[in-house]
């Protein structure tokens, strides 16, 4: 193909493919045969499933950067590369999969912390090339295609004056995020983004499109909302209920870490119960300096503050200053910005923040249910004061308010009740850094057992030996009844996925 990238139907060569890749990782494994007699009985009959879209294969000269994950600590070498250009791409990627035994994985902004959405030797269903908005203002919805990144939706949809609230980092699959549940800025006075979901459409196990909202397919589409990516099906496009939007009261405060205790304690007052809903408020805590992955330059990069909290107020700048005058009496602040911005303007503020060039990484995201006592603020202050490698940090993010009026069964998003969502995080620069890093998260997790619940599952960790109940609560057993239903023979499968409930004979 001498290094060209085309949209096109191929036939890919297992063999040839296969081989690439053993000379690329060293691994030795077999090749899959192309034989009717090993396809799934629906595939039997017809032509020979063939690929289309943009195809990237080990002998394309993009594939090292076509594999490449956000997180770069993991490094997989699949067979073949689907970037699907519309929905029946997807559909034969699935059937071509199917037909010569090859696993699956479906990616939309390689955000995946563990890696999942690259699996060695298999295919991977890419929807970042479908990231087309509709908009109908008059009815107050937005169609999206699932490839499109958060920043992108954010910007699209400002040119409408409106929001889906959709993350916190602009270069996140929409797809991922909204899967998992969706944490924003704009949790407290909205809700989640799966909040604002009304109609998913899906390409099942058996190739089929399918659109799932409330009134058909209801049980898929009540695990869609929080069920996680890539467990039922490749979803190709959302539809989204909006919310008008221009202006909105944005703070950015900033302190030492010496000033952690008083701050925390402060902050945690702003997620409970009884707080003003048009507020949702982050707090990042890092050792010293800022994870040198963040889009700042160095001279932006040197103004950010060791304790950082930043809000997102739909109201004027004045009502927001008299909201905050707790936390601007808390300690010693070192920056104060409290000011009326358009929307748009908070979104690429927060956005400053947040990493947005791959790096290698370990993160996991524990819920807090009740305000935090001083032993674990002790415990948060000894691990920020010994970090494994010079960049770890801590972010919470405020939830509650309109998050918590749902019921923690009305989706597949169990915690609905928690105040706020805690994400220890660390980087690194060398092999012996990364075991460093990696121990001190779990480490971190561990001692903060007493104090948090389960885990965010667009935050996985594959050291949780207790996933179920951790991503899902008690609606694991639920889940696994839809994906009985929507794929009983575990076609898309990966560490920790949800497997289908066992049939009753």
């Amino acid at each position: 193909m001498n290094g060209k990238m085309s949209l096109r139907k191929v036939k890919v060569s297992s063999n040839v493919i296969q081989d690439l890749k053993n000379k690329k990782s060293g691994n030795k494994t077999s090749t899959l045969l192309l034989n009717k007699q090993f396809a799934p009985r629906f595939l039997r009959r017809g032509k020979v499933p063939e690929l289309t879209g943009r195809i990237v294969e080990p002998r394309d000269s993009k594939y090292n950067s076509a594999r490449q994950e956000f997180n770069t600590y993991f490094n997989k070498f699949p067979r073949v590369i689907v970037f699907a250009q519309k929905t029946q791409d997807v559909v034969n990627a699935i059937r071509w999969a199917r037909y010569n035994r090859v696993p699956i994985r479906m990616r939309s902004g390689r955000h995946s912390y563990e890696g999942l959405s690259v699996v060695d030797g298999g295919i991977v269903i890419d929807v970042s090339d479908m990231h087309q908005v509709d908009v109908n203002r008059s009815r107050g919805v937005a169609t999206v295609q699932t490839g499109i990144r958060g920043g992108a939706l954010n910007q699209a949809l400002w040119k409408e004056k409106l929001v889906v609230p959709v993350g916190l980092c602009p270069t996140t699959g929409v797809a991922g995020v909204t899967l998992g549940g969706g944490h924003s800025i704009l949790s407290r006075p909205y809700g989640l983004t799966i909040d604002h979901l009304v109609d998913v459409e899906m390409v099942t196990a058996d190739g089929r499109i399918i659109h799932a909202n409330a009134n058909k397919h209801a049980d898929l589409f009540w695990a869609l909302r929080g069920g996680g990516g890539g467990n039922f099906g490749v979803c190709t496009s959302f539809r989204f209920r909006t919310h008008p939007i221009e202006t909105v009261g944005f703070a950015e405060i900033g302190w030492d870490l010496n000033d952690l205790e008083p701050v925390l304690r402060t902050w945690q007052n702003y997620t409970v119960p009884g707080a003003n809903d048009r507020l949702t408020v982050t707090l990042g805590i890092a050792n010293g300096q800022q994870s040198p992955q963040s889009s700042q330059s160095k001279q932006q990069s040197s103004e950010l503050s060791p304790i950082l909290m930043q809000g997102v107020f739909l109201g004027s700048a004045k009502e927001l200053r008299k909201l905050l005058q707790p936390l601007l009496r808390a300690g010693s602040p070192r920056k104060v910005v409290i000011k009326e911005i358009p929307w748009i303007e908070s979104v690429e503020l927060v956005a400053r923040t947040t990493p947005t060039s791959p790096y290698p990484f370990k993160s996991v995201g524990p819920y807090v249910y009740h305000r935090l006592p001083e032993s674990a603020i002790a415990t948060i202050r000894r691990f920020i004061e010994s970090p494994p490698t010079s960049q770890a940090t801590l972010l919470l993010h405020g939830l509650g308010g309109r998050v918590a009026k749902v019921p923690n069964r009305a989706t597949a998003y169990f915690y609905r009740r928690a105040l706020y969502n805690m994400t220890p995080s660390a980087t690194w620069n060398t092999e012996a850094g990364a075991k460093r890093g990696i121990r001190w998260v779990e480490d971190f997790r561990r001692a903060l057992l007493p104090y948090t619940r389960g885990v965010y599952v667009n935050t996985p960790d594959l050291q949780l030996k207790n996933w179920k109940q951790a991503y899902f609560g008690c609606n694991f057993d639920r889940l696994t009844r839809v994906k009985g239903r929507y794929d009983p023979e575990n076609i898309f499968h990966f560490p920790q996925s949800i497997p289908p409930a066992r049939r009753k004979w």
